[in-house]
């Protein structure tokens, strides 16, 4: 089963805790007596010897009492002093009555020569079986009148070393009860300051994995979880904008993908534009001249047999013209000749041209200017000279006889704008779209029996677009309009190059 490392940290600590409670009470049931009787041993032989140091050949019965009773208070313990034969010398009559029966039962005529001659300072557990009691005792020679005429025993009773355990033992009950609730709030506040935060760079990390890197880790401490933090903020950082990068990349790379493979259908389309466009004028010269050659015509027949194949020899060439036309406004190496002109006066001169194709169809011309009647541009005239002839030769072309041709130039803001409007006729959707299309045309039997390439309007759009301008074509309430705009002389407008 999963468990959380809050739950695992508090679990640790809180048995550590336990631990070294029971190591604790452990220690006191088993160690506690022997360390208590090894100290006060030795604290034992450090008075007697003081004892001993301070009142050795001191003949002053007074001070030795005094001292004595000094030693019994500091050392909690019964002590008297017995001459070399067993009989008492300085101590009271309580000290003299626990420390007699010790003294006859530790010291003997046979190990009292041994005890003078050591010079030493003795300790053992005595184990007074009597009372049921253990003893200890601390024996050393001394000198009062004469070299070693006595003996200082010193008696420590174990029951304060037993009450002493037994009341510890007693409180470590109570103890062990209350650590047992100080452990677990510890171990509760101990397992939830290390894991809060892990838990918060852990949810960071989650979010970083499902590609999330708006969440930040706190980073406001100076030790391994805090340098834990700022690592993963970095490395949140790096990873978020290397994403980005690469979709930013990932995004150009499709685009360009795209847009290589609308250039491919635009190349295929273009060839297999021209060749249906070659097909029809090379198949008539073709038949036409091996007519002339087989003899099949003479006379006027053949004159016009000359003049068809030199006809359709125009329509190729022009074709080719356009072709050429477009290739060169398609690369960078077509720039525009930029001047100032009068597109006023330039649609003037286009429509009085074409004013006998206007006079064949009975067709009627409503001119709309600006009052000013001078419009000043910035373009290249000749290039805009042959957009608007192609807006106009298209309205001839597809407005029926006794309809209407509206030609609007005005002004807004820093732009020229330029609309021609053939009435009577309409575009379908589809239509709309594709007419700036290389070799598409709206009427193929019309536009194929009046010399159309179909790359007129294509043409026209690679112009425009070299101008920066907004141009297009739309259905209106009476027919079908072309427009499109250019940059005023005066105005503050970047020029196109």
């Amino acid at each position: 089963m999963k468990q959380s490392i809050s739950k695992r940290i508090f679990v640790i600590t809180f048995g550590l805790i336990i631990a070294l409670m029971v190591a604790a009470a452990l220690f006191q049931m088993f160690f506690f007596e022997r360390f208590y009787t090894d100290k006060k041993t030795n604290l034992l032989v450090a008075s007697v010897e003081s004892f001993k140091d301070s009142y050795s050949g001191t003949t002053n019965r007074n001070a030795i009492i005094s001292g004595l009773n000094n030693l019994q208070y500091s050392a909690s313990a019964q002590a008297g002093i017995y001459s070399s034969n067993g009989l008492p010398m300085f101590g009271s009559d309580q000290s003299l009555d626990v420390t007699s029966s010790i003294f006859n039962s530790l010291i003997s005529p046979d190990n009292i020569s041994d005890i003078f001659s050591s010079g030493k300072t003795l300790s053992q557990v005595y184990d007074d079986k009597k009372h049921n009691i253990k003893h200890i005792v601390v024996i050393t020679p001394m000198s009062i009148n004469t070299k070693n005429d006595s003996i200082l025993i010193t008696v420590y009773s174990f029951q304060s070393i037993k009450e002493a355990s037994s009341i510890i033992g007693q409180f470590y009950k109570y103890i062990f009860i209350a650590l047992i609730f100080i452990g677990l709030i510890l171990s509760f506040i101990y397992s939830d300051l290390i894991s809060k935060p892990l838990k918060r760079l852990n949810k960071v990390a989650r979010k970083m994995s499902s590609m999330d890197f708006t969440e930040k880790c706190i980073a406001d401490r100076e030790d391994e979880i805090g340098d834990l933090a700022k690592t993963l903020n970095f490395l949140s950082e790096n990873l978020s904008n290397a994403l980005t990068d690469l979709r930013t990349k990932n995004q150009k790379l499709q685009a360009d993908i795209e847009k290589e493979r609308k250039l491919e259908k635009i190349r295929k389309d273009f060839i297999a534009g021209v060749s249906h466009e070659l097909k029809t004028p090379i198949g008539i010269i073709e038949g036409y001249a091996e007519g002339l050659k087989d003899n099949i015509v003479d006379g006027e027949a053949k004159d016009i047999y000359l003049d068809i194949i030199i006809d359709e020899s125009n329509k190729m060439n022009k074709l080719v013209m356009d072709m050429l036309e477009l290739s060169r406004l398609e690369s960078d190496s077509n720039k525009l000749q930029i001047d100032t002109f009068d597109i006023i006066a330039l649609t003037n001169e286009i429509l009085f041209k074409y004013s006998n194709n206007f006079a064949e169809k009975n067709l009627k011309i409503n001119k709309s200017y600006s009052d000013e009647n001078i419009i000043m541009v910035i373009g290249d005239e000749f290039k805009i000279e042959s957009v608007i002839t192609n807006f106009i030769t298209n309205a001839i072309k597809y407005t029926n006889e006794n309809e209407s041709i509206n030609i609007f130039i005005g002004v807004d803001n820093t732009k020229a704008l330029f609309s021609i409007e053939n009435t009577g006729a309409f575009l379908q959707k589809d239509d709309l779209e594709k007419v700036w299309v290389q070799f598409y045309r709206v009427d193929k039997a019309r536009s194929r029996s009046e010399g159309s390439s179909g790359l007129g309007l294509a043409i026209v759009k690679q112009m425009l677009t070299q101008h920066n301008s907004t141009f297009g074509v739309r259905n209106t309430a009476n027919g079908v309009e072309f427009f499109f705009d250019l940059n005023l002389a005066n105005s503050s407008t970047t020029e196109a190059e």
